[in-house]
Order: C-alpha cells, then sequence, then structure tokens
C-alpha cells in the first residue's frame, strides 16, 4: 500500500523541511497542494520540481500533484509544464461547483467544456488528471462524476469516502461498478468524519475527525476489500481537521491506516 500524504496541514514549509517531516512520519509520498499558503503556490510553481528533489532524496515520490485549476489558462499551462517537468504523474484538478442560481444542465455543461480544455492541455504535456468524488460540487458521487467525464476516457476519478460522507455517502463497492471498475481509479482519498447534532435543534453537522479515532467511513471494510479486488494505486492521507502538531497526527493518523491494512479481515463476497 502506498500512502500519499497531502501536504495542507504543513502550510508553506520549505521544500526541504516538508520532505523531512513527511519522511518522519513514515509516509511514501506526498501528495503537493499547490495553494496560496503552502510550499508551493500558483506564483511559484517552478517550486514543484525543486520539491520533487527534496523528496526524492528522503527516498519519496510526489505521486500526485492536487490544484485548484479547473480551466485552460495561462496559469494551468504553467503549473501543468511545472508538473511534467518534475516527473509528477497525476494532477487532481479544482472542483466544479453547482450553482443553485443556474440551472444544472447549464452548470453542467460548462464544467464539462472546462474540464475538457485542461483534459487536452495536460495531455499535451504527458500529465494525467484525476477528478475527485466532493461535496458541493457537480461531482460527489461516481454517478455524478461519470455523468461530468461524459465518456471522456483520459481523466482518472480520485474517490473519497469520507468526502462522499459529506452528502450522504455511497458503498464504495457501488462507486466503483459505476465508474467501471478499478482502471479509472487514480487516487483514493482517506479521511474520516462524524455526524453530530448541531446548534440548532434537529440540525446536524459533518465535520472532520482523526482517523485513528474512527468515523462513519467504514476503512476496515474498505481497505481489505479495494486491495482484495487489485488496487495497487496510491492512497492519499488528509488531516483536515486542526491539529497543534501537524506532525504528530499525521504520523498517528498513517500508522492507524497502515494497522488497519495489517489486520486480517473477513469480507463477505459482494451480492
Amino acid at each position: 500500500m502506498r500512502v500519499l500524504v497531502l501536504t495542507k496541514p504543513f502550510g508553506d514549509l520549505p521544500p526541504e523541511e516538508l520532505a523531512d517531516q513527511l519522511a518522519e512520519a513514515g509516509a511514501d509520498g506526498a501528495d503537493l497542494l499547490v495553494r496560496d499558503g503552502q510550499t508551493v503556490t500558483p506564483s511559484t510553481s517552478w517550486r514543484i520540481a525543486e520539491t520533487a528533489r527534496a523528496l526524492r532524496a528522503k527516498g519519496l515520490e510526489t505521486g500526485l500533484v492536487s490544484t485548484d485549476l479547473t480551466s485552460a489558462d495561462s496559469e494551468a499551462e504553467r503549473i501543468i509544464g511545472h508538473c511534467a517537468e518534475a516527473g509528477v504523474p497525476l494532477m487532481r484538478v479544482g472542483f466544479y461547483r453547482y450553482d443553485a442560481g443556474l440551472d444544472y444542465a447549464t452548470c453542467l455543461d460548462r464544467a464539462r467544456r472546462d474540464l475538457a480544455g485542461l483534459a487536452d492541455l495536460a495531455a499535451r504535456h504527458g500529465v494525467r488528471l484525476v477528478l475527485a468524488l466532493h461535496h458541493g460540487t457537480l461531482h460527489p458521487s461516481a454517478a455524478h462524476a461519470s455523468r461530468l467525464l461524459d465518456g471522456r476516457e483520459d481523466v482518472l476519478v480520485h474517490p473519497d469516502p469520507g468526502n462522499q460522507a459529506k452528502e450522504g455517502s455511497e458503498d464504495w463497492r457501488l462507486t466503483l461498478d459505476v465508474l467501471g471498475g478499478l482502471d479509472r481509479v487514480g487516487c483514493v482519498g482517506v479521511k474520516n468524519a462524524v455526524w453530530e447534532p448541531g446548534a440548532v435543534r434537529g440540525s446536524w453537522n459533518c465535520r472532520w475527525q482523526p482517523l485513528a479515532d474512527g468515523g462513519v467511513v467504514p476503512w476496515a471494510t474498505i481497505l481489505p476489500g479495494l486491495t482484495g479486488l487489485g488496487y495497487t494505486g496510491p492512497f492519499s492521507l488528509h488531516v483536515h481537521y486542526p491539529a497543534d502538531d501537524p506532525l504528530a497526527a499525521v504520523r498517528r493518523d498513517l500508522g492507524h491506516l497502515r494497522g488497519i491494512r495489517a489486520e486480517p479481515t473477513t469480507t463477505s463476497p459482494a451480492r
């Protein structure tokens, strides 16, 4: 099992320090987030290659670069070019949001055009795009993502059961079946969440939870299920909850994740 760590909790650490932290945590590599306030920002995308070199020096891979890109423009050209230069195989695109002020068909049509342009740009650079299943978007589930992709085989999908739990969850086997199998999966996001009563009587809120503390996502079933089906791609561990010590939080969740994988688990055959 290859576990990348989304670099979000480490903020704007210099590349060498980021590599040191990930190596100390026990990660196999980075899911490098390109965003303001991070080691690499959209305006300093040339640091993707610098960060990849620092990671390689520690025996770590840059298996995925995560961005907020949703259309092909000069910024996308620059960031994707730097991903290619650094030998990054996969780049996660941004989120195509649902706008309740517009009808769904209009939102979907615009998102399809933007994603197509971005995918064509990435293909010219030899970088494969992945689309995350994410709450609050046009692609919160496998079925919705499939409508957005509209037959595009050049874009892979990034299932994320934690994100999916924010909109009611989706059985992990159904996700794979709808997508058409493991060949369409580029990466699997790993996090957990809990639902709890809100401040208003009768309301509920979903908040992120340390993976090691459990939650609504049944990782003890999903992990052995994926590997049993032959999934060999990367997992991306996300620490989205507040943590005074990001390294300690990542190390704890990563240890828990590897412990789940190591435990002998009996799963029932799919019906």
